[in-house]
C-alpha cells in the first residue's frame, strides 16, 4: 500500500474534508445574511434547507456519476453527458405541464425519464458494441435531443409553466422545502448503504463482465440494480434542483485521488466531495454578483467544463 493511501493518511484526509465541509457550510449559511432578529428565521426557513439540498443533490450526483463510470468502465461518463439528467428534466417538465396540481408526480416522472434515458444509452452501447468514445458521442447527441424536446415543451406550454420549467434548465437550490428534502435525504442514504454493501461487486465489475461473472457476480441483476439506482439518485437531484451538470464527473475523480479505487472508501468520499462542490457552486452563485443570483448550473458548468477537458487531455496523453 502506498504512503498516499495509508490508513493514517486516509484518516487525516477524511478529517480535513469534514473540517472543510463544516467551514464551507458555515460560510454558506452566513454569507450575505443581514443582521437582526430575523437572521435565525432566515437560516432555518431558507438557508439551512438550501444548504442541505445542495449537499444531498451534490452527493447524489457524485454517487450516480461514480456508479455510471464503473458501469461503463469509462472515466468521462457523467449523468449530464449521457443525457440522464436531461431525460429526468424533460420528464419533470412534462409532468408539470400535464398535471400541475399533482406536484408529487414530478419526482416519479424524473425517475422514469432518467431510467429510460440510461436504458436507451446502454441498449445502444450493447447493440452496436460501441467503444467508450463513441458511447460519449451517443450520449451527447441524446442529451441535445432531449434538451430540444424540453425547450419545445416550454415554448408550447403556458407562461407560468415556462417560468417554472426554466428552473430545471438552469439548476437552482433556491426552492428547497423540508417536505421534499427529508424523503430525498432518506432515499440517498438508503442507496448509499446499498452501494457500500455491494462495494466488492463494483470492484469486480471493473475487471469486465465476463471475469466478474466467472467470479460469482450475477451480472444481469447487478447491471439492472446499478441502472435503476443511478436513475433514482439523478431523479432526487433533478426533481428538486434541476439540471446541475459535471458534479458527477468531478467528484469521483477528486475522490479517487484521495482514496484510491476501492469502492468501499471511494463512495463516501465521492459523496462528500460532491456535496462540497455543490455548496461551493451555490454560494458563489448567490454572492458573486449579489444581489443578482446566478443559476447554480452555470457555476458548475464553469467549473466542470475545464475539468472535463483536463481529464480528456490526460487520456489522450496516456
Amino acid at each position: 500500500m502506498s504512503r498516499f493511501h495509508s490508513p493514517s493518511s486516509a484518516f487525516l484526509q477524511g478529517v480535513l474534508l469534514f473540517a472543510l465541509a463544516a467551514c464551507l457550510s458555515a460560510w454558506a449559511l452566513r454569507a450575505g445574511l443581514p443582521a437582526g432578529p430575523q437572521a435565525a428565521d432566515i437560516i432555518w426557513q431558507l438557508r439551512l434547507p438550501r444548504l442541505l439540498l445542495a449537499l444531498v443533490s451534490g452527493a447524489a450526483l457524485a454517487l450516480a456519476g461514480l456508479w455510471l463510470q464503473t458501469l461503463f468502465r469509462h472515466a468521462l461518463v457523467e449523468p449530464g453527458l449521457l443525457g440522464v439528467s436531461t431525460g429526468a428534466g424533460l420528464a419533470a417538465v412534462l409532468s408539470l405541464l400535464l398535471w400541475q396540481d399533482l406536484i408529487w408526480l414530478m419526482p416519479l416522472a424524473a425517475f422514469a425519464g432518467a431510467g429510460l434515458s440510461l436504458l436507451l444509452v446502454l441498449a445502444l452501447a450493447r447493440r452496436y458494441q460501441l467503444q467508450p468514445e463513441a458511447l460519449l458521442l451517443v450520449g451527447i447527441a441524446l442529451n441535445a435531443l432531449l434538451a430540444a424536446g424540453t425547450q419545445l415543451l416550454l415554448i408550447l406550454g403556458p407562461d407560468i409553466s415556462l417560468r417554472a420549467g426554466s428552473f430545471w434548465l438552469m439548476g437552482s437550490f433556491a426552492y428547497a422545502e423540508w417536505r421534499w428534502l427529508l424523503p430525498g435525504m432518506a432515499l440517498v442514504l438508503v442507496l448509499m448503504a446499498w452501494g457500500l454493501r455491494r462495494a466488492s461487486s463494483f470492484d469486480l465489475w471493473l475487471l469486465g463482465e465476463r471475469e466478474a461473472g466467472l467470479l460469482g457476480l450475477p451480472v444481469p441483476r447487478f447491471r439492472r440494480q446499478v441502472i435503476w439506482g443511478s436513475a433514482l439518485l439523478v431523479a432526487v437531484a433533478v426533481a428538486q434542483a434541476g439540471s446541475v451538470a459535471f458534479i458527477g464527473l468531478m467528484a469521483p475523480h477528486i475522490a479517487a485521488r484521495l482514496t484510491g479505487c476501492q469502492h468501499a472508501r471511494l463512495m463516501p468520499v465521492a459523496m462528500l466531495v460532491g456535496g462540497l462542490l455543490a455548496v461551493f457552486a451555490d454560494t458563489l452563485a448567490r454572492t458573486l454578483l449579489a444581489p443578482l443570483e446566478l443559476p447554480v448550473g452555470v457555476m458548475t458548468a464553469l467549473l466542470g467544463a475545464p475539468f472535463f477537458l483536463f481529464v480528456l487531455h490526460r487520456r489522450w496523453r496516456a
